[in-house]
């Protein structure tokens, strides 16, 4: 018998806790070592302790936006993992799908946010290397009508054996009548997880994904590792490789997707806003529990939406799952495909505008008034051939489905 869908959203997958010390520092940064010197002293200011990785960033940001939503997650017994545990008892309440592990270790991930310098990140990721699939909670995954499961790449168990135990992880959801969401990272190049064949991964785990929700960077990498590395090698000070990537690269990367098997292609572009990509009416009608309401409106869709100007800029760590909260908050509401750019890139805005990834978020109707108050959106050119400026969109070749009325 099919079990009740009385959660909208759960969020599953990588958990740790999120220290965030503070630069006190005045003036403009050239480079990381004019400040992180050796032998030198550095005067700091407060140190942000909260919840953290996609399942808290995302999970509890799509709480906070009013759906009903539960987490499932794997900490370890240490005093990271009480202090996990005590934050979300504190801000958030009791969530039954964490678990802690007796002797195992807490994720936790250090930010480095100096001003002027992109930030880093000082990463262990403890707990999340031995999650896979009898850690899940399928309970609460039967309950939901989405699953939205983070950072992969940063869970070993997960992605080795060519990503097998998210696999099973994935076909159990979809069993269950539940559609999936898949948010990616990027590892390290050097490291283990930088050799996989990320490729030969996502050729089974994309078709498992109803919606992918990559930044452009994490899938450039998973599907195009050598032109990666050469745009990589070539950067200048200050400089991503998204800066680097045109608006064919990141059209190839949804198209890609999308043939994958994927129906919705969702790509984070950072400072250029986000991409999305859609398949066919047909395959759209199958997403499960969380379906679109009006097909029309999502299918054979290609648009690419800038971000909103912020008040101010602080930091950008949490600001893709804040992206992903906003726009799979008001896809489990029945918005259309417009109205869920509006809102992902409403809640990034806000997101870069404080050090941590929660404390923005002041709800939905909060991001409601500031889009309907006419938030000005941020200059974006593509001078591509088949691109042209629609409403407050860039519109891709390949966009063929209906506008919203």
């Amino acid at each position: 018998m099919k079990s009740k869908k009385d959660i909208e959203i759960v969020a599953a997958g990588h958990t740790c806790l999120d220290l965030i010390p503070a630069f006190t520092i005045e003036g403009k940064v050239d480079k990381m070592t004019d400040v992180l010197v050796p032998g030198k002293m550095i005067n700091m200011g407060n140190c942000v302790v909260v919840g953290g990785g996609p399942v808290t960033n995302a999970g509890v940001s799509i709480r906070r936006l009013g759906v009903k939503t539960e987490l499932i997650g794997k900490i370890g017994d240490d005093d990271f993992g009480k202090q996990i545990l005590q934050w979300y008892e504190e801000h958030e309440g009791h969530f039954k799908g964490i678990h802690m592990v007796k002797g195992e270790s807490t994720s936790y991930t250090i930010a480095i946010c100096i001003p002027g310098i992109d930030r880093f990140y000082l990463h262990h990721c403890g707990a999340n290397d031995t999650f896979g699939y009898d850690d899940m909670d399928f309970d609460l995954v039967a309950r939901s009508k989405l699953m939205l499961f983070g950072y992969p790449p940063w869970m070993r168990k997960i992605y080795d054996n060519t990503g097998k135990e998210l696999t099973k992880i994935l076909k159990r959801t979809k069993e269950l009548g539940t559609t999936t969401a898949l948010d990616l990272s990027l590892p390290d190049v050097n490291s283990y997880a930088g050799q996989v064949n990320w490729k030969a991964i996502l050729t089974d785990w994309v078709p498992l994904s109803d919606i992918m929700v990559p930044s452009a960077e994490e899938i450039f990498y998973f599907l195009y590792k050598e032109r990666f590395l050469e745009k990589k090698a070539k950067l200048g000070p200050k400089e991503s490789v998204l800066d680097h990537m045109t608006a064919k690269d990141i059209s190839t990367l949804g198209s890609d997707l999308i043939k994958m098997g994927t129906s919705i292609a969702m790509v984070k572009c950072g400072h250029r806003g986000l991409y999305i990509r859609t398949a066919g009416k047909e395959q759209l009608k199958k997403l499960g529990a969380a379906g679109c309401k009006d097909p029309e409106n999502w299918a054979n869709r290609e648009l690419w939406f800038p971000v909103y100007q912020e008040e101010k800029f602080v930091g950008a760590l949490g600001s893709g799952d804040s992206a992903i909260a906003g726009f799979l908050s008001a896809f489990v509401r029945e918005h259309t495909i417009e109205s869920c750019l509006r809102y992902a890139n409403a809640a990034g805005s806000m997101n870069v505008t404080v050090p941590d990834g929660l404390t923005w978020n002041k709800g939905f109707d909060d991001l409601t008034k500031r889009i309907k108050a006419g938030w000005k959106t941020k200059d974006l050119k593509i001078d591509e051939k088949g691109w042209k400026k629609e409403r407050e969109f860039w519109v891709g070749p390949d966009n063929h489905g209906k506008w919203e009325s």
